[in-house]
């Protein structure tokens, strides 16, 4: 990287006197990069004619990672000196920054190693890019800012707790104990009485009605097996008279009758006809005109 030697120092110390942080000092350092090369084709157009494409194709390559960097560098002014006065002096530095790379002595080795590095810089991935920008001499110029606090600082001094306040024993004697009433026993309670004993009978009527025994009523009598009667079927039912057959009378339906299918030969014979005779018409009334 012979084209970013000492000649090619942008100092921003003389420019710049706020720090940087880690991130916004590594966007400036692409942002050199980005343009140190364009500077270089800008004045070595002449000497080498490959140099305008290669330096297209650089710029396409890298394009959303260019725009990513200069916005942080544009984002670092605006974070020292406010929005309006931070974009002046982002746009003021930019100028400055080309006008310093201008400078330099554009002799035929240094615009031949530009281009080079141009080449190279358009066909490498972004990993690569980012070692060809840390390979360039860094001019630490650039104060980098102290790493933010993860947690808050605790305060120096030490308050200790206040005093503890015991409160004072009361001189006065302490009340005397209540007397304690007698606990008198629980009174006896009275046992059920049992219940009267019952029947036999009865209880197994109470209990289970189902089971009960069924008294008799009146005296029992002996049945004669012989002298049951038991109970007849009833008759069958009378048969109908039979009715004589009346004879149905049915009415007579017309059938239409097929339809005679016409003749087609007779109707084609007599379309013939028909013709003949119209054209015999014809011929006699073309001669009766003639004469």
């Amino acid at each position: 990287m012979s084209c970013a030697s000492a000649p090619l120092h942008a100092n921003i110390s003389s420019f710049d006197t706020d720090c940087w942080q880690s991130s916004e000092l590594d966007a400036l350092k692409v942002q050199r990069f980005k343009t140190m090369l364009l500077v270089a084709m800008l004045n070595c157009r002449d000497l080498e004619p490959g140099i305008v494409v290669d330096s297209n194709r650089f710029v396409r390559a890298n394009r959303a990672l260019i725009a990513e960097k200069q916005a942080i560098v544009r984002a670092h002014f605006v974070r020292t000196r406010g929005a309006l006065a931070g974009l002046d002096a982002y746009s003021e530095y930019e100028t400055a920054l080309g006008n310093q790379y201008s400078d330099a002595d554009f002799t035929p080795d240094r615009c031949a190693d530009a281009a080079a590095d141009l080449r190279d810089a358009g066909y490498v991935s972004e990993r690569g890019l980012t070692d060809m920008i840390r390979s360039v001499p860094d001019e630490g110029d650039a104060l980098l800012c102290p790493p933010e606090r993860r947690y808050a600082e605790r305060p120096a001094t030490y308050a200790p707790p206040p005093p503890l306040m015991m409160p004072r024993a009361d001189p006065s004697p302490p009340p005397l104990a209540a007397q304690a009433e007698p606990v008198l026993p629980p009174a006896p309670v009275a046992a059920a009485p049992e219940p009267a004993p019952q029947a036999a009978d009865e209880m197994a009527q109470t209990e289970w009605p189902d089971l009960a025994p069924v008294q008799p009523e009146g005296p029992a009598r002996a049945v004669d097996p012989n002298a049951v009667k038991l109970a007849e079927a009833p008759p069958p039912p009378a048969a109908m008279p039979a009715k004589p057959a009346e004879p149905v009378q049915v009415a007579a339906v017309d059938a239409p009758k097929p339809a005679v299918a016409p003749d087609r030969m007779k109707a084609v014979r007599d379309a013939a006809r028909a013709l003949r005779e119209a054209l015999a018409a014809l011929e006699a009334e073309g001669a009766e005109s003639g004469k």
